[in-house]
């Protein structure tokens, strides 16, 4: 588990997750808020180990919200969500972008109906093939509220969770995080704070919780898909 804070360093914001994520194939990036414009960590983390010359994907899996063609300046009129539906193969969704090291799946156009296709036998498939295709899968999931989120987790090699810090040292209904997360069997292999909370031993505790669901995590098999 690393703790990353958004106000560190870039350089060392990927020093903590790359270390962490070495081994691990499929990464979802999920909020305990709704995204800000032009926000994704996981669109970040993407062009950084795409930098060291890995071919990684980034895939948009925000149904609800879809941002990441905005900032590559990329069309969304078709995209994941098509492919899911069987209207397109996933070869003419996929984007590269740099050189073929960092190659983006588009969401599609903007349909709250298609968020159940997240939980499909197709989802698990596109996912597997990506694995094998690709060195990284970096995911830009839903925020963590919608319900779709926690039967992505459960999909991935890991989790990072961006979470905001309360001026009361609690981080977002921590309790009903706590419990979605278990739920979901989800491997927590990140954090990233919004920023600094003003109540350090309040924001200690709520990440030991997390830590210490997240080592017993560890030796627990993933869920099938």
């Amino acid at each position: 588990m690393c703790l990353v804070s958004s106000q560190i360093t870039r350089s060392k914001l990927v020093n903590l997750n790359l270390k962490s994520v070495e081994s691990l194939k499929t990464l979802l990036f999920t909020s305990t808020k709704a995204y800000s414009e032009g926000q994704s960590i996981a669109a970040e983390i993407a062009v950084m180990i795409a930098r060291n010359r890995k071919r990684v994907v980034l895939l948009d899996a925000d149904f609800h919200r879809p941002s990441v063609h905005q900032l590559f300046n990329l069309p969304n009129r078709v995209g994941m969500a098509d492919v899911l539906l069987g209207k397109h193969p996933l070869s003419s969704v996929i984007h590269s972008v740099d050189n073929n090291h960092l190659f983006i799946i588009t969401a599609g156009i903007k349909n709250n109906g298609k968020t159940n296709l997240i939980a499909s036998q197709k989802m698990s498939e596109i996912l597997l093939h990506l694995e094998n295709s690709f060195d990284k899968v970096i995911i830009h999931g839903p925020p963590l509220f919608h319900s779709e989120t926690a039967t992505l987790a459960a999909k991935v090699d890991g989790v990072v969770l961006l979470i905001y810090p309360t001026t009361r040292g609690r981080s977002d209904s921590s309790s009903a995080l706590l419990e979605k997360i278990q739920k979901s069997g989800a491997k927590i292999i990140g954090i990233v704070m919004r920023y600094q909370p003003n109540y350090q031993a309040s924001q200690s505790a709520f990440i030991d919780k997390l830590l210490t669901y997240d080592r017993h995590a560890r030796l627990s098999p993933k869920p099938s898909q």
